[in-house]
């Protein structure tokens, strides 16, 4: 299997997927919060399928995953019950919650709010996976992409991918990102010697992505 970029919906390259075959399962789904940067920086249209909190990849996903299969995934605190839910009914076994500290305090109701500071991650795998190496934290402080640099309004910083890649993922396994954007986990894999499958549905943020990826020397194949 080699690296691939497929431009188009998740479900339909999902359908796709040989069953157990997928190692990891990294990404940052549609949280269904609706958000649109006001940044001029980052003025882009809105995520697709992001009205309400989008999970109907994940039971789909559960067959294609190998049994000691992992799944991360980014979510926000108010949608939690959302993700939790449909991963637990797809047959995950949940084992972890893990917090990304951004270091750098975001927007929000500055007066009737605690000021936001991380974002959250589900762990949860197929069957048993056991850490290679030493047993990663449940924390990552990771500074966030400055708001004028983002190339996407959702954008992960490239150091906290790919430190979770390496604590979750052995070289030569296969990670999936169903939601590809900037297509940081892709980058990623490349360069950490792991083959990535990705999807981006948005015309506008496919290319952006390829742009993105196109900064760096790999090969890729599009589809």
């Amino acid at each position: 299997m080699t690296s691939q970029i497929y431009f188009g919906d998740c479900l339909d390259f999902i359908k796709e997927l040989p069953d157990n075959s997928m190692d990891v399962c990294l990404t940052d789904p549609p949280y269904g919060i609706g958000f649109q940067s006001n940044w001029a920086s980052v003025s882009k249209p809105k995520i697709q399928n992001d009205e309400v909190p989008f999970i109907d990849w994940i039971k789909p996903l559960f067959p294609k995953m190998k049994d000691s299969g992992r799944l991360l995934c980014f979510y926000r605190w108010d949608v939690q019950d959302s993700f939790l839910n449909e991963i637990f009914e797809a047959g995950f076994t949940v084992k972890s919650q893990i917090v990304w500290d951004k270091i750098v305090l975001g927007m929000g109701d500055l007066k009737g709010e605690f000021a936001p500071q991380h974002e959250n991650i589900i762990y949860a795998t197929k069957g048993r996976y056991e850490f290679a190496g030493k047993r990663p934290s449940t924390v990552y402080n990771v500074e966030r992409i400055n708001s004028t640099k983002l190339i996407h309004p959702n954008q992960k910083p490239p150091d906290l991918i790919k430190r979770l890649i390496l604590d979750i993922s052995q070289p030569t396994e296969t990670i999936f990102d169903p939601f590809g954007g900037s297509m940081a986990t892709y980058i990623a894999c490349q360069e950490l010697n792991r083959t990535c499958l990705t999807c981006e549905l948005s015309q506008e943020y496919y290319e952006i992505g390829l742009n993105n990826v196109k900064k760096n020397t790999f090969k890729t194949k599009l589809f």
